[in-house]
């Protein structure tokens, strides 16, 4: 019996072996890893880099945010120096006013030159990508949010008075926020794809036009570009450079000639019927809207040159005329003003990015 399991066993053994050959693997042996990739820069904009000590980074952040940035370090001395991009300063302390000024104010005159050193560089290098992409036509997912600032609502009655929190009419206004915001988000696009060779003639910013943008010198307030690495150890332990990626930020300055020159205005009738429905408890008659920034973030692949991201970060102010309908309408006709935020976000597919 013994014997019998035995050569059965042999059997098995061989049939497996056949089968791993067969399959083009090996039984018993391990797949050499492969290498990581190396990738280089294709487009050089002398983008500017900028050395912290930890001695002067720890006066400025907590504890926790110090030890993230220096984790790669076992001795972290006062004399002890990191690298850091624009961008690298902006993503990581970027949602804290304070902390990032406090971070730029390390820097020196001369390194404060070199972030707009290269502006005219980094304009054209975006403005002759971007442009390029309605006829390339690539796989294009779109994105639009609105939000309102609760804080600056205010209501004034055709007397002039101003309407405080407690009022009726103030009270009623958080419910019409809530109605418009729910009109508006079923109307803006949320991650609508548009597939490989769609006509982006009339869905992106320049709609009409061939380009997305006109921006000169001259409608910008500040341009900045950096560089991210992103690094793997090849099998001798030493760093390859895998991914290279570039983020273009414009400022633009908040005067409508120049805003135009980025993005397009819905017309005013278009948007009031987004806003006047038919359960909603106001009717806006008329607004003006008047901008107050405009922040444009491009993402390149900075190996190839390929635009991945473009985000448009808009803040304005708005004057509307509000009539009080239904149960509201003893409130009348009342002017009201509120501060308010949008972004347009596309994200760009290319073949050669393409997973199986």
């Amino acid at each position: 019996m013994q014997v019998r399991l035995l050569k059965i066993g042999c059997v098995l053994m061989a049939l497996l072996l056949c089968i791993g050959m067969f399959a083009g693997c090996s039984i018993g042996a391990q797949e050499e890893e492969s290498e990581p990739v190396a990738v280089t820069l294709k487009t050089d904009l002398h983008d500017a880099s900028f050395e912290f000590t930890y001695g002067e980074l720890r006066e400025i952040l907590d504890a926790e945010s110090l030890s993230n940035l220096f984790e790669s370090y076992e001795n972290k001395t006062d004399d002890v120096t990191i690298t850091l991009t624009y961008n690298d300063i902006r993503a990581r302390y970027g949602s804290n006013e304070e902390v990032f000024n406090a971070v730029m104010a390390l820097l020196t005159d001369e390194e404060r030159a070199q972030l707009s050193a290269n502006r005219t560089e980094v304009l054209r290098y975006y403005t002759e990508i971007a442009n390029a992409i309605k006829a390339q036509q690539p796989e294009t997912i779109r994105s639009e949010s609105f939000w309102v600032e609760d804080d600056t609502i205010a209501f004034t009655a055709a007397d002039g008075t101003v309407q405080d929190d407690s009022s009726t009419i103030s009270k009623a206004a958080r419910l019409y926020k809530d109605m418009m915001m729910n009109g508006l988000s079923e109307a803006l696009p949320n991650n609508e794809t548009l597939k490989a060779g769609t006509d982006l003639t009339d869905a992106l910013y320049l709609q009409g036009t061939d380009a997305i943008t006109a921006l000169t010198d001259a409608d910008l307030e500040a341009v900045y570009s950096s560089v991210n690495e992103t690094t793997e150890n090849d099998s001798n332990g030493n760093p390859v450079v895998t991914e290279l990626t570039r983020t273009v930020e414009l400022h633009v300055i908040p005067e409508e000639a120049s805003i135009l020159r980025a993005v397009d205005i819905r017309d005013e009738q278009t948007v009031l019927d987004l806003l006047n429905r038919e359960e909603n408890s106001f009717t806006v008659d008329g607004y003006t809207l008047s901008f107050t920034g405009l922040t444009i973030t491009a993402i390149f692949d900075a190996d190839t040159d390929e635009l991945l991201s473009l985000s448009y970060d808009k803040s304005m102010k708005v004057s509307a005329t509000v009539t009080g309908t239904g149960t509201l309408a003893p409130l009348g006709t009342q002017t009201l003003d509120f501060d308010c935020g949008a972004n347009t976000y596309y994200q760009f597919g290319w073949a050669d990015q393409a997973t199986a």
